[in-house]
């Protein structure tokens, strides 16, 4: 009678301890699944938050443009930087027939997000009608806003 007692705990003891195992592991596997999800966000929300920080710095590039006192445009890009906010803006004439448009190039730090606008020049400032913001290119072939 003893033999039987002790073989039923010892059956039962390897059953508890096999499903604890099996618990351990699923938890493991939900924790490493939470963990590359987590890290995938911040990823995400990472690259949104440069993003909008390179935006933010093209959009202040294409303000302070309108700011400054240029010279004439010309058929070529002419820039001129902010070195304190880092700001780079660019103008040139435009190649478009419906206006004696100037083309206004605001940069990011990166160059890597370009925002546009048009305007008239007159006196040495550029005049800005509303409605004119672009984020891309308003010249026919992508070669002319290089």
């Amino acid at each position: 009678m003893r033999t039987d007692f002790k073989q039923h705990y010892v059956s039962h003891g390897f059953s508890t301890i096999l499903m604890v195992i099996i618990l351990m592991g699923v938890g493991l596997v939900i924790l490493i699944s939470f963990n590359l999800l987590i890290a995938s966000w911040q990823k995400a929300i990472l690259m949104e938050c440069q993003y909008y920080q390179r935006f933010n710095q093209a959009s202040s590039s294409l303000t302070w443009a309108i700011s400054q006192n240029w010279q004439a445009p010309k058929t070529h890009w002419h820039c001129m930087t902010e070195p304190t906010y880092q700001l780079k803006a660019c103008i040139k004439q435009s190649l478009l027939k419906i206006d004696e448009y100037v083309l206004v190039r605001g940069e990011s730090k990166d160059e890597d997000i370009y925002l546009y606008t048009l305007a008239h020049f007159d006196n040495n400032r550029l005049i800005v009608e509303k409605g004119h913001w672009l984020d891309y290119c308003p010249e026919k072939k992508a070669i002319y806003c290089e």
